[in-house]
This record gives C-alpha cells, sequence and structure tokens, in this order.
C-alpha cells in the first residue's frame, strides 16, 4: 500500500495535536502541570486552586483564604506543550517538531547522527483542557469538573536501533543486501549509487537464523507514547479548622479514553513491554486483518473537515477509570503541606491493538529517516509494519495497561500573599507508558507584583530529561476586579536563550486566555466585588 502524497507526515500521530494548537498559538507540560498558572513556577502540589488543581491535589478544592476567593471558575482552552532533545540543539529541535519535512539529511548526515542520538532522551508532553468548572462552597467544600487531552512521549534507542532508524538497509546490523537481479552480496555503505538502485530486498541475513530476535536489538531501548482523553471530576474539603491548623481532604474520579498506546522496552535482551494500540481516525491502518496486520498505510481524510473535528473528535480505542486522593494541611496561615496520589487505576485497550512478536530482524526495506522525527516517516524511508518491515506485529483482542500513577509531595511557605515559594518531589508508582522515568524535583515561587500582574520562577530537573535542570517562568495578568485571568508561561527559558544548557533542550510555551472569576450569585446574576 502505496502512502498517499502529503500524508506521510500524518504518522506524526503524536505531534499532530500540537498542530491543531498552533494556528491559536502563532508559536510539556511535565508532572500534570497544564495549568498555565503553574508551569511558570515548576511547582503546584500546594499551590494550585479550582479545577486546575484536578490531577495535581484534589484536597486543594476544600481551601478558600478568604471571602474573596472566587465561588465559580470556568476557563476554556488551556494549554501547555513541551518537547524536551537531550541531543538536538534549539534549532533542529523546533524543525524537527514543527516542520520534519524540512529536514533531509543525507546519507553522511544520518552517520553522522547515529553515534549522536544514541541512548540519547527524546520527551514530548502536550496537554490541552478543553473545558474547566471550579465552584467553591464556603460549607459544603469545592468541586470541579474538566475535560483535557493528554500525550505523552518518550524514546531512548540503542545504538543498534538507531542505526537501523537512520540508515536503513545501509545499517552494519544487515550483513547482505538482495540485488533485483537475485544476486546477495556483501552490504556496505560505500556501495555505488547505481548498485544502491538495484537493491530491492533492502538489508538481509541470507542466513536467517543468525538474526538477532527484538529482544535482543531492543535491549536498552525505550519507545512509549500515550494519549488519553480524560474526563475528572474532584472535591475538596476542609475537615480540620483550628486557628493555627487546617486539614483539607480531596479525591477525584475520571473516565478515560484511549486514543493511542506505543509501549516497547526491552531489557536483558527481552521484551518487557510490546504494546501498540492506535485509533483509526487519524488514517493510519495495519490492515483489515488483525491478526496478519500489513505495511502501514494510509487513508484519505475527511473531505473539508477541521483539524479541530479530526482531532478532537477522534475515536477512541480504549476506556478506562481512575481516581486521584491527596491531603493538603494548612500550619499557622503560611505555611503549606500536600501529598497526593494521583492516576490510579487502568485501562483497556480494544482497537486497533496489537504486540511485537519476538521473531527475527531478517530483512527491511528503506533507506532509514531522513529526518530527526522518528514519527516523521514514509514507507520509503522505513516500513514499521507487514513483510521486509522494521516490526512484526501480532493482532490482539485486548490489551489492558495501568494508568502512569504518581506521588506528589510537595511543601510551600507565603509571606503576606506577596511571595509564596515551595517545592516539589514527584515519584513514578510504576513503568508504564505516559509515565516518568525517574523521579521529578522542583522548587519555584509566585512574586504578585501588584494586584494586576504575578510573576513566576523556578528550577526542576528529573521526569523524563534525566540531569537536565529546567528554568521555567511565567507571567499571569489579573484585571481590576479580579474576573478575568490571562497568562503566558514556558516550561525553560534558558533553552531559548543557549542550546543545550544544563544537559539538553526544551522548547515548551503554556497560555490561557479564557479564565473567568465570578465571586458572587445573586438571583441568577453575578457580580464581582
Amino acid at each position: 500500500m502505496k502512502t498517499l502524497p502529503l500524508l506521510y507526515s500524518k504518522f506524526t500521530i503524536f505531534f499532530a495535536f500540537l498542530l491543531l494548537l498552533i494556528p491559536h498559538l502563532q508559536g510539556f507540560a511535565q508532572g500534570d502541570l497544564s495549568a498555565f498558572t503553574a508551569t511558570g513556577r515548576g511547582v503546584a502540589t500546594t499551590f494550585t486552586t479550582d479545577y486546575q488543581t484536578i490531577g495535581i491535589n484534589p484536597a486543594n478544592l476544600g481551601f478558600r483564604r478568604s471571602f474573596r476567593d472566587p465561588l465559580l471558575t470556568i476557563g476554556f482552552f488551556e494549554q501547555s506543550s513541551s518537547f524536551f532533545s537531550g541531543a538536538l540543539n534549539r534549532g533542529e529541535l523546533i524543525q524537527t517538531v514543527l516542520s520534519p519535512s524540512d529536514i533531509n539529511l543525507s546519507l553522511e548526515e544520518k552517520a553522522r547522527a547515529v553515534p549522536r542520538l544514541q541512548n540519547r532522551a527524546l520527551s514530548a508532553s502536550i496537554d490541552f483542557m478543553i473545558v474547566g468548572i471550579g465552584l467553591s462552597l464556603p460549607k459544603a467544600g469545592g468541586f470541579a469538573f474538566s475535560m483535557r487531552d493528554k500525550i505523552q512521549l518518550f524514546t531512548r534507542l540503542n545504538p543498534t536501533v538507531t542505526e537501523i532508524a537512520f540508515l536503513g538497509n545501509n545499517a552494519s546490523y544487515f550483513p547482505e543486501v538482495l540485488l533485483s537481479n537475485g544476486r546477495i552480496i556483501r552490504n556496505s555503505t560505500n556501495l555505488p549509487e547505481n548498485v544502491r538502485e538495484q537493491v530491492i530486498g533492502g538489508g538481509y541475513y541470507n542466513n536467517p537464523q543468525l538474526a538477532r530476535n527484538y529482544g535482543e536489538i531492543l535491549d536498552g531501548s525505550r519507545l512509549s507514547a500515550a494519549w488519553y482523553r480524560e474526563y475528572n471530576f474532584s472535591y475538596g474539603v476542609k475537615i480540620i479548622d483550628q486557628y493555627n491548623l487546617a486539614v483539607h481532604i480531596g479525591a477525584g474520579a475520571k473516565l478515560l479514553r484511549g486514543i493511542a498506546l506505543i509501549d516497547l522496552l526491552a531489557e536483558n535482551n527481552q521484551l518487557i513491554q510490546d504494546n501498540i494500540s492506535l485509533s483509526p481516525t487519524f488514517g493510519l491502518t495495519f490492515g483489515e486483518d488483525p491478526s496478519n496486520p500489513t505495511a502501514p498505510g494510509f487513508i484519505s481524510p475527511e473531505q473539508n473537515a477541521s483539524r479541530f473535528k479530526k482531532y478532537l473528535g477522534a475515536k477512541p480505542v480504549g476506556t478506562g477509570f481512575g481516581f486521584d486522593m491527596g491531603v493538603n494541611i494548612v500550619i499557622k496561615k503560611n505555611f503549606y503541606l500536600g501529598a497526593a496520589l494521583t492516576n490510579i487505576g487502568s485501562i483497556n485497550w480494544t482497537g486497533n491493538a496489537y504486540n511485537l512478536s519476538n521473531g527475527r530482524l531478517e530483512q527491511i526495506e528503506g533507506t532509514g529517516l531522513n529526518t530527526y522525527n522518528i514519527f516523521a516517516a514514509s514507507e520509503e524511508n522505513i516500513r514499521f509494519g507487514g513483510d521486509k518491515s522494521l516490526f512484526q506485529l501480532n493482532g490482539v483482542n485486548e490489551i489492558r495497561t495501568q494508568l502512569p500513577s504518581t506521588l506528589r509531595i510537595g511543601g510551600s511557605y507565603e509571606y503576606f500573599r506577596t511571595f509564596h515559594i515551595g517545592f516539589d518531589v514527584i515519584v513514578p508508582l510504576n513503568d508504564v507508558s505516559g509515565n516518568f522515568n525517574e523521579a521529578w524535583y522542583g522548587i519555584g515561587g509566585d512574586w504578585r507584583i501588584n494586584r494586576w500582574f504575578k510573576f513566576s520562577m523556578g528550577f526542576n530537573t528529573g521526569g523524563n530529561q534525566g540531569g537536565k535542570v529546567n528554568i521555567p517562568m511565567g507571567i499571569t495578568y489579573n484585571s481590576s476586579r479580579r474576573w478575568y485571568e490571562i497568562g503566558f508561561a514556558t516550561r525553560d527559558i534558558s533553552s531559548y536563550l543557549a542550546s543545550n544548557f544544563a544537559g539538553g533542550t526544551t522548547i515548551s510555551f503554556a497560555s490561557g486566555f479564557l479564565r473567568f472569576k465570578i465571586n458572587e450569585i445573586r438571583l441568577g446574576k453575578a457580580r464581582n466585588r
């Protein structure tokens, strides 16, 4: 099946959602810092309120500082997106994300890219909240609801997989290539162009028993991606109210619809995770027979359909349930301690579900990727399914995976509502697609410059970015009566000033334009103090 013209980039399943946001931005969220008010400081466990605390610490819904706190908060279309590379510089990363088709690496450039990219992390996180509603009642507690899409991607490939991905049938893994005249010759990166044009079988093992299986080939590699649509209802209440001590607890329940899952992991030459499930909405198909998947192809997209309809209307291929729970302790009205368990639950993937076969990789077709974006591939570059492909897939009826569960611990101190500084530690509780690979640490805070502007800044490291040190920064504007809020933030300001600063490059942007707060509701009319 041939790739339709101009549709090959639709294999960028997880970057496609960013394209939906670009027209509105003209321009990662990590650790559930999707709220633009939290992204700029990098810490959130004891800071966030109303619907923005969903997925972070539902206990914060029970907390009210004063009678001026809004009773009702409504927000639309808040987003936070972030991309990290431990190898690429700022310009390369931006081009890889936004316009991978403009990169066309030569064979020599691809060979140089292999040692540069092998065993280096590439991660992305996109969080897009469609709607959020928070209701805070002084006696009953706080209620919140949100609908959002969450996308997480992480890759770290060993030298063998990196070489195969970029060099294709030129990779040293394959000792021979098969020519159109039936001859089998030794493989070499120095083959003359007229000989290379006769290659029909790609990289080849004349003796299949000498080929390695996928557990051996992928050993030490991780390729994970998850896309969920989340409907979350949370509640928080104060259970202890004394002069020097207040204790709040909260819980949240969520319905999850799975849009896409890729989870490949090999350790000690064995496949540990081998799951793939993708929504058919984006045109990617492995054929009509799940038990005999073909090379991936693309079907024509719906005519005259907007990006909003195509991506936000993506057909789910999985369903799951989860819950969050948390506590927030306030000591002497200014010192806060919080902890939360988030994303406890599971999801069943029942559509377009496949497992990677642990057979032998004997032969592939394709000359390898000519861009750094491993998801922006055509069948001419490398085949991801079917005969002579990089991966051999087996159809299955169902894949059950745990949600990416985390433990959050945080603390902060507020000084006269002018300065608020604190710390967060986020510990992954399982090793599933979409979760952190290691613990995440951050410090940060807010400075309320005046009644209109709040400036945020912090430092963080860990998660899916290894030793990279990020410097988040953001600014938030409140209208004079505090009924309207707007803000912008970035996960790492340093990457905009210097490439590969402190262990890598992070390109991120968070924003919120439609956030409204109502202080009083009387006789059906809203009032703001």
